[in-house]
């Protein structure tokens, strides 16, 4: 029995574009992230889904609530289990500042994010146990089915980690998926595999981020 899984990163938010940490920071969708959901509810309408979760943040109920348009019977659910990192005192600063005001934390981003430990939020391993065993219960509660996960950067770096490399240290040779970006997972006997990552298709060039290495960066662009 298979459980197909369409794992969705948020459109584009207004923190997105003023290059900030957001966190849980509950930042609203921009003109272009609204141009992307209209393409990306296009590209739903003609699929067969049985239950739709989401991030309970704008951006990521937005980003649910552009797919359920087509499909008004399918039940949609909020799991914050599915949240965005717990960033703490990190939350919705620009990325020049984070660099600034927390060095080490943002050098293990760049270089060790499994090991990330953020003022007074989240550890990397927390996200980790955290995002996993959502998707273990959406698995569980849906098997057999189709389900839609929308969801947050962060997240899909821990579960594109697990998946692929088996373990939390695999987050350091995973990237940020693009806004709207469409991965498929397939969950059958307890194991795991990806059918698509980050598809971008639905969008036209200038509405698509390419995959990035995130970083923080200092004032003269420089890496940490």
């Amino acid at each position: 029995m298979v459980t197909t899984v369409y794992l969705v990163r948020h459109c584009q938010s207004m923190g997105n574009i003023q290059h900030r940490f957001q966190g849980r920071f509950d930042a609203d969708v921009s003109p272009q992230g609204q141009e992307q959901l209209a393409l990306l509810g296009l590209r739903f309408r003609n699929e067969s889904i049985d239950r739709i979760i989401t991030s309970p943040l704008k951006r990521a109920k937005a980003t649910a609530l552009a797919i359920a348009q087509y499909h008004p019977q399918v039940p949609l659910a909020e799991d914050p289990g599915f949240l965005e990192i717990d960033c703490g005192d990190m939350e919705n600063l620009l990325l020049t500042d984070v660099a600034k005001r927390f060095p080490e934390t943002a050098r293990h981003w760049n270089e060790s994010p499994d090991l990330c430990r953020f003022p007074h939020g989240e550890t990397m391993e927390q996200v980790y146990a955290r995002v996993n065993a959502a998707l273990d219960r959406a698995i569980a509660e849906n098997g057999g089915k189709t389900i839609v996960i929308t969801t947050h950067g962060g997240v899909l770096r821990n579960l594109y980690a697990r998946v692929s490399m088996g373990s939390l240290s695999g987050i350091r040779q995973t990237e940020v998926f693009g806004n709207t970006g469409v991965s498929i997972l397939e969950a059958e006997d307890g194991a795991l595999r990806w059918k698509m990552v980050n598809d971008l298709s639905h969008l036209p060039e200038e509405l698509r981020r390419p995959p990035t290495k995130f970083a923080f960066y200092l004032e003269g662009g420089e890496p940490i």
